[in-house]
């Protein structure tokens, strides 16, 4: 039978405690992932949907926001999972969706007047600069 050395027993120890550190910090960085999600209260012409005339909206347990129609406002929300609620102001029960987005994109844009009406998919990656290929990754003829 063999005998485990002191030095092994503590190499074993420290490289199980550097395992446990990647883990944590590989867990904490997916949990605590930040994006920016600008909430669009914009009529969809394309699909013929009307935004709400004057809503509030909670994301997660931020702090509730007045939209009316044509408004856009920014969140900073952590985390992939996210919980949105809706109130109108006519009265209407309230609305509420709980949705994830994806770890890498920065920033998305949601359509509140897809949402309410169910409407696939209610968020798109925004992007602020359009894409222009580079001079040298167009073709040349």
């Amino acid at each position: 039978m063999s005998k485990i050395t002191i030095k092994q027993r503590r190499l074993v120890v420290r490289s199980a405690l550097v395992l446990v550190w990647i883990c944590l910090g590989a867990l904490l960085f997916v949990l605590n992932r930040g994006h920016s999600l600008l909430v669009d209260n914009h009529d969809v012409e394309a699909l013929n949907l009307r935004a709400p005339d004057m809503i509030k909206i909670t994301i997660d347990r931020i702090k509730p926001v007045e939209f009316f129609r044509r408004d856009r406002d920014i969140f900073g929300v952590g985390g992939g999972r996210h919980r949105v609620r809706v109130e109108f102001s006519d009265g209407a029960p309230a609305f509420e969706k709980t949705f994830s987005l994806p770890l890498m994109p920065d920033m998305f844009l949601l359509s509140i007047p897809k949402m309410i009406n169910g409407v696939e998919p209610f968020y798109e990656v925004f992007r602020t600069e359009p894409e222009i290929p580079r001079e040298d990754e167009q073709t040349q003829p």
